[in-house]
């Protein structure tokens, strides 16, 4: 598949291969194709309504973006976060492209108490990998290319003006506890469920003490079916996602 995409890499040009990336993800989608690794994308009819405001933190190429923009329909909202150039200029253009007018599609890297972050994008083998672009951490032995300086702001800066967050999409290669850390104010107020990937257990935990304070309970995906997660196993969901929920909402 690394040899593939550096022959599409090669003769598409950057831009274009995005492009294909983006709009071949949802016709994947569209037909039920894709693997059980997305099985979270399927699921999101069954967290999201007709009229809901979600997030999606780390919006990349679209994946969530675009199936968030379907199910809340007109009268819903999708605040999409892509801090990085190249991801939110091939997001701009597939929305304007499928018409997503309920979309507000924001170039800004969120958490943490910097007003500016450096971004970057790993070479790991040679290749870049566009799907960990991330701020760069010192001492992360990583090799970046592709580097960017983004504005920086809190989760709850953003989201003071908006009248209701029902749900939240997270990917953010490692920064999701400074993401969701400078939202709390948000999150007491609108209880929005939760849908985070986090590699580290170590971090599962760290993100259900920072929520349970407001009633949360952590849960995982299987066989269509959210299942209740006992944050201090060994225990790792195949995709990494992971489902914060409010009793609220249960």
């Amino acid at each position: 598949m690394s040899r593939l995409r550096q022959i599409l890499l090669s003769l598409l040009g950057e831009k274009k291969y995005l492009a294909l990336l983006a709009s071949t993800f949802q016709r994947l989608l569209v037909a039920k194709r894709l693997g059980p690794f997305y099985q979270d994308i399927y699921f999101l009819k069954e967290m999201i309504a007709p009229g809901d405001y979600c997030a999606d933190i780390g919006a990349h190429l679209g994946y969530y973006t675009i199936e968030m923009s379907r199910l809340v329909k007109d009268q819903g909202r999708v605040y999409a976060v892509e801090p990085m150039s190249k991801f939110y200029l091939t997001l701009q253009r597939l929305l304007r492209q499928r018409n997503c007018r309920n979309v507000e599609l924001n170039q800004v890297a969120m958490g943490g108490d910097k007003e500016f972050v450096e971004m970057g994008i790993p070479n790991l083998g040679g290749m870049k990998k566009f799907g960990h672009a991330r701020v760069q951490f010192e001492g992360s032995g990583l090799s970046y290319i592709d580097k960017e300086k983004v504005r920086n702001v809190s989760g709850d800066t953003f989201f003071e003006k908006i009248p209701r967050l029902d749900f939240i999409k997270c990917d953010v290669e490692g920064l999701e506890i400074p993401v969701f850390a400078s939202m709390l104010k948000t999150i007491e107020l609108h209880h929005p469920t939760i849908l985070c990937e986090l590699g580290d257990k170590g971090d599962r935990i760290k993100l259900y003490e920072m929520l349970q304070p407001f009633g949360y309970e952590v849960f995982y995906l299987e066989n269509k079916k959210l299942h209740k997660l006992d944050v201090h196993s060994d225990f790792r969901p195949v995709s990494h996602n992971h489902y914060f929920v409010s009793s609220r909402r249960l």
